[in-house]
């Protein structure tokens, strides 16, 4: 993975930015030219009109509305990933939040999460058969159900207390909206291949912060 990353995408640029035009460079996608500038993918989609967002191109003009920072002086990296808190750090600040994350599908992990060649694979992947039920890992919000998230396919997006969200890619079927709040095992999607997949699969990361954590830390 690694070209989007989960619960920043549904993030929504605050008041007080200005319109600015950023030239796209070599290596630069929609995710990391909107978290640079605090503004949403799908707001960059709009105002660009852009139909497909697998082919833009290096050099393509796009105007950024309400951008809160000045245009990079080079080519935008991928977002730095974060190590999740071990032992007692970790169960300290799950204590805080009241969260207990539990496995939203059951299965072995074909893919972990680290470096995976030369990208950073941010969260886990776990084979399944197409439809099979995808449950939320703990209760929360959802924040964003759809596609346009580039090699995540159909992804739902999951806000929880502390900071917290959870992603759920690939899914043949989202079963749930946007705004919506869900309980904790609640079916939400079924498994499929959508985006950048070869076979039917959820792809699951765990971010606070926006920053990307080690699933396995945090399941039972």
């Amino acid at each position: 993975m690694g070209v989007i990353a989960l619960w920043a995408l549904a993030c929504v640029s605050t008041p007080g930015g200005r319109d600015i035009v950023h030239v796209v460079r070599p290596g630069e996608n929609l995710y990391r030219i909107s978290l640079h500038y605090g503004v949403s993918v799908d707001r960059v989609i709009r105002s660009n009109r852009i139909a497909d967002v697998h082919a833009l191109e290096v050099g393509t003009q796009l105007r950024i509305p309400g951008a809160r920072r000045d245009p990079p002086q080079s080519a935008l990296e991928p977002p730095v990933l974060a190590s999740a808190p071990r032992g007692a750090g970790r169960e300290h600040a799950l204590r805080d939040t009241g969260l207990a994350f539990t496995w939203p599908l059951r299965g072995r992990v074909s893919s972990r999460f680290g470096s995976r060649g030369r990208d950073r694979h941010e969260g886990i992947d776990i084979p399944a058969r197409e439809g099979a039920a995808i449950r939320a890992a703990e209760a929360g919000r959802v924040i964003h159900s759809g596609g346009k998230l580039g090699d995540y396919g159909n992804v739902v997006i999951v806000k929880h207390a502390g900071s917290y969200a959870t992603i759920y890619a690939h899914n043949r079927r989202n079963l749930v909206r946007k705004g919506e709040f869900v309980e904790k095992g609640q079916e939400i999607a079924q498994v499929g291949e959508t985006g950048n997949a070869t076979a039917p699969h959820l792809h699951f990361e765990i971010r606070r912060d926006r920053l990307a954590h080690d699933p396995l830390l945090y399941l039972p």
